[in-house]
């Protein structure tokens, strides 16, 4: 469902999507009469993902914060329906999104401190769906993804209209964020994320070094206002919220 929408400037409009397991980011652009997406969730999200595109203008592309599977899996259906539209990745993803690696597993620490608590936090329990029809893309358990019409990105390249793209690796090598200047709202993806209303850095990282590093460079981002999270609600940000101890 649509649980926040905010105008933004250039005739545009950013709205949260809440899906089962995470957060997907509509933005619609009235200039270029097109709609963006910000991941695409889970398998099980498609029925009212695609509802609620349905008034908005042609979905003409899914942009990634990360390969993991509850950001993507949702392609695999997507593709079907908007056959314009592509998906693209950070290029630190390549690897993963061809199947030449395999997601590593996250630790007992990952499920019982970041993956349990969101998914608590959202009432999401994996259902037959999400298994069987393309859930396990973006885990230790397959490799390979859908290729066709999966394109890269390089680190400060725009792919979202009006929005800057910021690499923010830590959580996973190709975690990127994307923040609108104007507005100061960042699309942070799991490099932050909301669990019961408060913001964390996230502690399930593939390098604590380039997470800590990715938390200097956004604090220092001028204008920075908003957090729009992977998981959780919409926040204002501060920057005594993210501490060397989270």
């Amino acid at each position: 469902m649509i649980a926040h929408t905010q105008n933004l400037s250039g005739d545009r409009t950013i709205h949260q999507f809440m899906g089962k397991a995470s957060n997907i980011y509509m933005i619609e652009d009235n200039r270029q009469k097109a709609t963006f997406l910000v991941d695409c969730g889970m398998w099980s999200d498609k029925k009212s993902l695609v509802k609620a595109l349905q008034p908005m203008p042609p979905l003409k592309r899914v942009v990634c914060t990360h390969f993991h599977v509850d950001h993507v899996s949702g392609w695999t259906y997507l593709k079907a329906i908007f056959k314009e539209c592509e998906i693209r990745f950070h290029e630190k993803a390549k690897p993963f999104v061809m199947g030449d690696q395999r997601i590593p597993f996250p630790s007992f620490a990952d499920y019982k401190e970041i993956i349990m608590p969101c998914m608590r936090a959202s009432g999401y329990f994996p259902g037959i769906g999400d298994v069987f029809m393309g859930g396990l893309y973006g885990t230790p358990f397959k490799k390979g993804f859908t290729l066709d019409r999966v394109t890269f990105f390089k680190n400060e390249e725009p792919v979202l209209p009006g929005f800057q793209t910021i690499p923010t690796p830590g959580h996973r090598p190709d975690s990127a964020s994307f923040f609108d200047p104007e507005s100061g709202i960042l699309i942070s993806g799991d490099f932050l994320v909301v669990i019961n209303g408060k913001l964390i850095s996230n502690t399930f990282v593939a390098s604590k070094k380039d997470q800590k590093d990715s938390i200097n460079k956004i604090t220092t981002l001028n204008g920075l206002r908003y957090i729009y999270p992977g998981h959780g609600v919409c926040v204002p940000f501060f920057k005594d919220l993210l501490r060397d101890d989270l």
